[in-house]
């Protein structure tokens, strides 16, 4: 990806995920951290409760991060799994949103582990894009279109599966692709993700038009 795309990735989600150092809900149940980074298995349908081979994988993922208790000290993945337990069960607060889960953590992550996990999990995103056909020539397109397609993927996973936004992307039509990058639920910090979506894939066709450096990100103006 290009520097100046990895240079603002954390400026462009923080408005939008919020970055939180504890476990917290997302809406639909799921436990989330660092900057909207799941770290549960538990499938749909939504609000409800893992199976036991869900809370395990779930425990799994939780214990490849570096918490820390109140002190400072690091956290055992027992302590991990009692945390990722007792969030689990609050799915009634999951409705009044990640921040109001602070009052029931007591374990943390530093900002450095969630810098960490955040730049793990875009590279790997870059990863499976790269191995799509639509995405093949991901390093070519320019540094908004690959923050466009970046953001997708972080709010839906790289492996989305938008028919008509592909075939426009392999045509290098990204006027064509702003028009069919909108996911749902179309509501709340989604609907502020889908329209800087749009944005940056406008953004990405002015560049390709007018000729302008692939290398720069035009994004949060207009080109």
């Amino acid at each position: 990806m290009r520097q100046s795309v990895r240079d603002n990735w954390t400026a462009f989600n923080e408005p939008l995920e919020a970055r939180l150092h504890f476990m917290y809900l997302d809406i639909k149940g799921l436990v989330t951290t660092g900057l909207g980074n799941l770290i549960d298995a538990t499938g749909p349908p939504p609000l409800r409760p893992p199976t036991d081979s869900e809370r395990s994988a779930s425990h799994q993922l939780a214990r490849q991060l570096q918490w820390q208790t109140a002190d400072g000290s690091l956290a055992s993945p027992d302590q991990v799994d009692a945390e990722w337990d007792q969030i689990k069960a609050r799915l009634d607060q999951a409705r009044f949103g990640g921040g109001t889960f602070e009052q029931f953590a007591t374990l943390f992550l530093s900002d450095d582990e969630i810098d960490r996990i955040v730049f793990d999990k875009l590279d790997q995103m870059e990863s499976v894009l790269k191995g799509r056909p639509p995405f093949a020539d991901f390093d070519e397109f320019p540094a908004d279109a690959q923050l466009g397609l970046l953001s997708m993927s972080w709010g839906m996973g790289p492996m989305f599966n938008f028919p008509k936004f592909q075939g426009f992307v392999t045509a290098g039509d990204w006027r064509g692709a702003a028009t069919e990058c909108r996911f749902q639920p179309d509501t709340g910090t989604i609907t502020t993700r889908n329209d800087r979506d749009q944005q940056l894939f406008g953004n990405a066709a002015d560049v390709i038009d007018k000729e302008l450096d692939r290398d720069t990100l035009i994004w949060p103006g207009t080109a």
